[in-house]
């Protein structure tokens, strides 16, 4: 999939999609489905032009075009608009990885392209969206709770789906894995934050990407070793540092 691809084109109009929403039964439901899907993506173009805290349902009626009771049919507050943002991309993003998988055979190639597909949708500009809510739903009273909420089940789903392809290849060291796809989850998003202060033909952060590729390898070749599994955990073990051993 081309990760440049627009908000328009990512999120196609909601008659067009079925696999990702429910049938609409009218005209007008038609139109009240791509006016809300439009501020969302209004939502999320501001959030990428002006960051979180000038991402105000003001900005995001002109970017989107529409009247602001248009607006408050859909979505009654800020963070209405925020959560319903962040859960679509979600989804969105959950869809899309599933798509790209689809067709990959199951086992250690699929293994591998679960990162592929984690590292394409989360360089695109919608990821970006969500990062700057993340960051700023941390200091917002009005948003923090329920995106947290929102977060943890995101979260718990996305790394169940790396132990599920883990154990599908036999891999027994299911509590490896986890911390494999967490500290990879953590490292993606650091990337999409650390780019935004690169010059935009810089490709290092590809490089970085691959070195990321090139780890999980080794981590592979330590989960097909029968003698890992009994190696003390790595909490466990004492601190090592270099020139202090």
């Amino acid at each position: 999939m081309d990760s440049t691809r627009s908000c328009v084109t990512l999120f196609p109009p909601m008659s067009s999609n079925p696999a990702t929403t429910r049938p609409l039964v009218n005209g007008h439901a038609e139109r009240s489905a791509a006016t809300r899907l439009k501020l969302i993506c209004a939502t999320i173009a501001t959030l990428n032009a002006v960051g979180y805290p000038a991402t105000t349902t003001i900005e995001v009626v002109r970017r989107a075009r529409v009247s602001r009771g248009a607006m408050l049919h859909h979505f009654g507050t800020r963070a209405e608009l925020l959560l319903a943002t962040a859960e679509h991309v979600l989804r969105e993003q959950e869809i899309d990885r599933r798509e790209m998988l689809r067709d990959v055979e199951r086992g250690e190639e699929r293994f591998y392209a679960i990162t592929d597909a984690m590292w394409n949708t989360m360089r695109r500009p919608e990821a970006t969206a969500l990062t700057e809510i993340m960051l700023g739903a941390r200091s917002d009273p009005e948003i923090h709770r329920p995106f947290a909420a929102l977060m943890r089940e995101f979260n718990r789903k996305l790394l169940d789906g790396p132990n599920a392809i883990a154990e599908d290849h036999g891999y027994a060291d299911t509590r490896l894995v986890r911390a494999m796809a967490r500290l990879h989850v953590a490292a993606m998003r650091g990337l999409v934050i650390d780019k935004l202060y690169w010059d935009e033909d810089d490709t290092s952060i590809d490089d970085a990407f691959e070195l990321m590729v090139w780890y999980k390898g080794l981590v592979m070749r330590r989960l097909a070793d029968p003698d890992f599994a009994k190696a003390t955990p790595p909490r466990e073990r004492p601190l090592r540092r270099p020139g202090l051993d």
